[in-house]
C-alpha cells in the first residue's frame, strides 16, 4: 500500500513540475459535442496543455503539487483566501460582465452560459445572474438575506461574498435562469429522458445548446460543452466559501471596496465574505451520496476540458478580483482533491 502510494505521488508531482501533455479538442466556442458520456471514461483525461512552471510564480508557497484530499482543498481555501482582494458587489456585476468576464470580443454582445446565445450588453435584453451553486443551496449565505449584506446611507442594500463572486455568477437568460432555479446537477438515464411521465423539458431559449429540467424532482442537465465549467465552478466556489481550510477568517488591510467607502463593509463588521459556513456538495450535485458527487464532478471535468473562453476569463477575473481559478489553470487538481 505505501509502494502504491509513493508511486500516485511522484505522479502528481511530475504532472506539476512537467505539466500534462495532452491537449484539449474544446475550443474557444465551445462548438460541437463529445462522444463521451459520463461513466463511459477509460482513458486519460484529454488535459489542455499547462506546465506548473506557466503559473509557478503566481501558485508559489502554497504547495499544491504536494497534497492530495483534504489537504489540497486547505491549501487552495487558504490560496483563495490570501489572493481574492477585491469583493465585487452584486449591483456591480454587470460592469464586469459587460466589459470582460462574457462580453464576446469586438461585440456588443454577451455569451449567456449553458446555452450559448447571445444577447445586447447595454438592455440586458433576456439576462439574469445565474448562481451556478444555487442561492437556496447555500445555507442563505449569499441572496439578499445573507450575512454580507451592507445596507447604504440611502437605505438600499447590496452584498458581496459567494454570491457576486465573477467566477460565480453568469449571465444566462431569465427563462433558463427561471427553469434551472435550484435543481442539482445530474445525468439523466434514457430511461428516464423516454418516461413522458416525468416531463423533463429542453430549454435552451434559441441557444445553440439545451438544459434538460426534470422540474419536480428539482433536477437539471446541462449539455456536454458546460458540464467541465460547471464542475470547476462548483469546485471553486466549494474550496474558496466552506470552512474546510486552517486559514482564520479575517479582514485583511488591503481589502477594498470596488466603487465607494460608503458601499464598504464596516471594519467593526461581525460578517466577512471570505467564508460563508458548511456548504454541502450533494444539495448542489445530484448524488445520494459525496462520493458518487465527487465521481460525476471528476467527470464532468475530463469530459469537457478548460476551453480558451475559461482561461481567458480567468485572466480578466484575476485582473478585478487578484485571485485565479486553480482548477481551470489546472484540471488535474480536481482529481487530487475528491479522493
Amino acid at each position: 500500500m505505501k509502494r502504491k502510494r509513493f508511486a500516485f505521488l511522484m505522479v502528481l508531482s511530475l504532472c506539476f513540475i512537467a505539466g500534462c501533455n495532452k491537449s484539449s479538442s474544446k475550443n474557444a466556442s465551445k462548438a460541437g459535442n463529445t462522444s463521451e458520456t459520463p461513466g463511459s471514461i477509460s482513458q486519460e483525461p484529454p488535459y489542455y496543455e499547462l506546465t506548473w512552471k506557466d503559473y509557478e510564480k503566481y501558485y508559489s508557497g502554497y504547495e499544491f503539487q504536494n497534497k492530495m484530499g483534504t489537504d489540497l482543498l486547505n491549501r487552495i481555501h487558504d490560496y483563495l483566501i490570501d489572493k481574492h482582494q477585491t469583493y465585487v458587489t452584486y449591483s456591480n456585476y454587470w460592469y464586469y460582465a459587460n466589459t470582460g468576464t462574457d462580453l464576446i470580443p469586438g461585440t456588443e454582445t454577451n455569451q449567456l452560459f449553458y446555452t450559448n446565445k447571445t444577447s445586447p450588453v447595454h438592455t440586458h435584453e433576456d439576462q439574469d445572474r445565474e448562481h451556478v451553486w444555487p442561492c437556496a443551496s447555500s445555507n442563505g449565505q449569499w441572496y439578499r438575506l445573507s450575512q454580507f449584506v451592507q445596507t447604504r446611507i440611502d437605505g438600499s442594500y447590496d452584498y458581496w461574498g459567494g454570491g457576486s463572486d465573477l467566477f460565480h455568477v453568469r449571465p444566462a437568460t431569465g427563462n433558463v435562469n427561471s427553469q434551472r432555479s435550484n435543481a442539482s446537477f445530474y445525468v439523466f438515464s434514457e430511461a428516464e429522458l423516454n418516461d413522458p411521465a416525468l416531463g423533463i423539458k429542453n430549454v435552451g431559449d434559441g441557444g445553440p445548446y439545451k438544459i434538460k429540467v426534470n422540474y419536480n424532482a428539482s433536477k437539471v442537465e446541462v449539455d456536454d460543452s458546460f458540464k467541465g465549467d460547471v464542475a470547476r465552478i462548483v469546485l471553486y466556489v466549494y474550496a474558496h466559501y466552506s470552512q474546510i481550510g486552517t486559514k482564520q477568517v479575517y479582514y485583511s488591510a488591503d481589502y477594498k471596496p470596488v466603487y465607494s467607502l460608503d458601499e464598504a463593509i464596516a471594519p467593526d463588521s461581525t460578517n466577512t465574505p471570505y467564508v460563508c459556513g458548511s456548504l454541502n456538495l450533494t444539495d448542489v450535485i445530484g448524488g445520494n451520496n459525496l462520493q458518487e458527487c465527487y465521481r460525476m464532478l471528476k467527470e464532468w471535468n475530463r469530459l469537457d476540458p478548460p476551453s480558451a473562453v475559461e482561461m481567458n476569463r480567468n485572466n480578466y477575473v484575476q485582473s478585478i478580483q487578484g485571485n485565479r481559478n486553480p482548477f481551470i489553470d489546472y484540471p488535474q487538481l480536481v482529481d487530487y482533491c475528491l479522493l
